[in-house]
Protein backbone atom coordinates (compact mmCIF):
# COMPACT_ATOMS: atom_id res chain seq x y z
CA UNK A 1 0.00 0.00 0.00
CA UNK A 2 2.07 3.31 -1.08
CA UNK A 3 -0.30 5.29 0.70
CA UNK A 4 0.36 4.24 4.60
CA UNK A 5 2.40 6.31 6.08
CA UNK A 6 5.60 4.83 7.69
CA UNK A 7 5.70 5.62 11.09
CA UNK A 8 6.23 3.84 14.39
CA UNK A 9 6.65 0.13 11.97
CA UNK A 10 9.00 -1.87 14.20
CA UNK A 11 9.48 -1.62 17.91
CA UNK A 12 11.86 -4.19 18.56
CA UNK A 13 14.66 -2.39 16.54
CA UNK A 14 15.81 0.94 17.95
CA UNK A 15 18.09 3.38 16.98
CA UNK A 16 21.84 3.12 18.48
CA UNK A 17 23.83 5.98 18.67
CA UNK A 18 26.29 6.76 16.03
CA UNK A 19 29.89 6.32 17.01
CA UNK A 20 31.83 7.01 13.54
CA UNK A 21 32.42 10.76 14.13
CA UNK A 22 32.55 11.02 9.89
CA UNK A 23 28.71 10.36 9.89
CA UNK A 24 27.98 12.15 12.90
CA UNK A 25 29.30 15.31 11.40
CA UNK A 26 27.99 14.47 8.59
CA UNK A 27 24.22 14.12 9.43
CA UNK A 28 25.26 17.29 11.72
CA UNK A 29 25.72 19.02 8.43
CA UNK A 30 23.01 17.57 6.28
CA UNK A 31 20.44 16.64 8.85
CA UNK A 32 20.67 19.25 11.83
CA UNK A 33 17.89 19.23 15.05
CA UNK A 34 17.58 23.20 14.55
CA UNK A 35 15.96 23.42 17.50
CA UNK A 36 19.44 22.19 19.72
CA UNK A 37 22.68 23.33 20.73
CA UNK A 38 25.40 21.49 18.50
CA UNK A 39 27.01 19.85 21.69
CA UNK A 40 23.97 18.44 22.76
CA UNK A 41 23.30 16.84 19.54
CA UNK A 42 26.54 15.03 19.05
CA UNK A 43 26.54 13.89 22.66
CA UNK A 44 22.73 13.00 23.02
CA UNK A 45 21.52 12.05 19.62
CA UNK A 46 18.18 12.16 20.52
CA UNK A 47 16.78 13.93 17.11
CA UNK A 48 18.10 11.07 14.87
CA UNK A 49 17.06 8.53 16.91
CA UNK A 50 13.77 9.72 17.17
CA UNK A 51 13.36 10.17 13.16
CA UNK A 52 14.99 6.86 12.91
CA UNK A 53 12.86 4.90 15.56
CA UNK A 54 9.63 6.33 14.10
CA UNK A 55 10.48 6.31 10.19
CA UNK A 56 14.18 3.85 9.50
CA UNK A 57 12.51 0.77 11.79
CA UNK A 58 9.61 0.57 8.69
CA UNK A 59 12.27 -0.71 6.04
CA UNK A 60 14.87 -1.79 8.35
CA UNK A 61 14.60 -5.57 5.90
CA UNK A 62 15.79 -3.07 3.18
CA UNK A 63 18.19 -0.37 5.10
CA UNK A 64 19.85 -0.81 8.02
CA UNK A 65 20.56 1.77 9.98
CA UNK A 66 23.76 3.66 8.56
CA UNK A 67 22.29 3.00 5.16
CA UNK A 68 18.83 4.98 5.86
CA UNK A 69 20.75 7.91 7.18
CA UNK A 70 22.84 7.27 4.04
CA UNK A 71 19.69 7.61 2.03
CA UNK A 72 18.24 9.93 4.40
CA UNK A 73 21.51 12.51 2.64
CA UNK A 74 21.17 11.44 -0.14
CA UNK A 75 16.93 12.58 -1.02
CA UNK A 76 17.72 15.32 1.23
CA UNK A 77 20.80 16.62 -2.09
CA UNK A 78 17.60 15.01 -4.32
CA UNK A 79 15.03 17.66 -2.92
CA UNK A 80 16.84 20.37 -1.44
CA UNK A 81 14.01 21.72 -0.38
CA UNK A 82 15.83 25.59 0.81
CA UNK A 83 16.99 25.94 -2.71
CA UNK A 84 13.29 24.56 -4.20
CA UNK A 85 11.48 27.69 -1.75
CA UNK A 86 14.21 29.86 -2.97
CA UNK A 87 13.61 29.30 -7.16
CA UNK A 88 9.92 30.30 -6.05
CA UNK A 89 10.73 33.41 -4.27
CA UNK A 90 10.15 31.69 -0.80
CA UNK A 91 12.53 33.06 1.43
CA UNK A 92 13.19 33.24 5.28
CA UNK A 93 11.33 36.42 6.85
CA UNK A 94 9.20 36.53 4.02
CA UNK A 95 5.26 36.24 4.86
CA UNK A 96 3.30 33.03 2.07
CA UNK A 97 1.17 30.96 2.31
CA UNK A 98 0.34 27.06 3.59
CA UNK A 99 -0.40 27.16 -0.74
CA UNK A 100 2.10 28.84 -1.67
CA UNK A 101 5.20 26.26 0.01
CA UNK A 102 2.97 23.53 -1.04
CA UNK A 103 2.53 24.17 -5.02
CA UNK A 104 6.60 24.86 -4.64
CA UNK A 105 7.76 21.44 -2.97
CA UNK A 106 4.95 19.96 -5.11
CA UNK A 107 6.30 21.66 -8.62
CA UNK A 108 9.41 19.70 -7.94
CA UNK A 109 8.12 16.57 -6.24
CA UNK A 110 4.42 15.98 -8.61
CA UNK A 111 3.26 15.25 -4.86
CA UNK A 112 1.60 17.31 -1.92
CA UNK A 113 4.29 17.53 1.19
CA UNK A 114 3.10 17.71 4.88
CA UNK A 115 3.87 21.01 6.29
CA UNK A 116 4.47 21.54 10.08
CA UNK A 117 4.05 24.57 11.20
CA UNK A 118 3.81 26.26 14.92
CA UNK A 119 2.09 29.72 16.25
CA UNK A 120 -1.51 30.75 16.37
CA UNK A 121 -3.80 29.90 13.40
CA UNK A 122 -5.22 33.13 13.98
CA UNK A 123 -1.69 35.33 13.26
CA UNK A 124 0.98 34.49 10.73
CA UNK A 125 2.32 30.82 11.63
CA UNK A 126 6.15 29.85 11.33
CA UNK A 127 7.64 27.02 9.18
CA UNK A 128 8.78 24.18 11.41
CA UNK A 129 9.25 21.31 8.85
CA UNK A 130 8.27 20.03 5.62
CA UNK A 131 7.61 16.61 4.94
CA UNK A 132 8.20 14.77 1.89
CA UNK A 133 6.66 11.30 1.68
CA UNK A 134 8.25 8.27 0.11
CA UNK A 135 7.02 4.62 -0.76
CA UNK A 136 9.01 1.39 1.63
CA UNK A 137 11.83 1.42 -0.67
CA UNK A 138 12.41 5.38 -1.05
CA UNK A 139 12.62 4.82 -4.74
CA UNK A 140 9.50 7.17 -5.39
CA UNK A 141 7.93 10.21 -3.63
CA UNK A 142 4.25 9.78 -2.92
CA UNK A 143 1.50 12.10 -1.84
CA UNK A 144 1.61 12.21 1.59
CA UNK A 145 -1.64 10.93 3.27
CA UNK A 146 -2.71 13.07 5.65
CA UNK A 147 -1.69 16.67 6.30
CA UNK A 148 -0.65 17.71 9.61
CA UNK A 149 -3.04 19.54 12.15
CA UNK A 150 -0.79 22.50 12.36
CA UNK A 151 -2.28 24.63 9.88
CA UNK A 152 -6.24 24.90 8.54
CA UNK A 153 -6.00 25.83 5.06
CA UNK A 154 -3.85 26.75 2.37
CA UNK A 155 -4.34 30.55 2.95
CA UNK A 156 -2.64 30.10 6.12
CA UNK A 157 0.17 32.81 6.42
CA UNK A 158 3.22 31.48 7.25
CA UNK A 159 7.00 33.13 7.44
CA UNK A 160 10.08 30.36 6.95
CA UNK A 161 12.28 31.33 10.08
Amino acid sequence: NQSAMLNDCDTEDKYTDIGDPRKRKQLEYYWPDLTAKVGDILKHQGFWGYEFNKHGTCSMDLYNQDEYFDLAIKLKDKFDVLTILKNHGIIPGKTCTVKNVEDAIEAVTTKVPNLNCIGHSSRTMELLEIGICFNREATEVIACRRRWKSHPNGNQKITLP
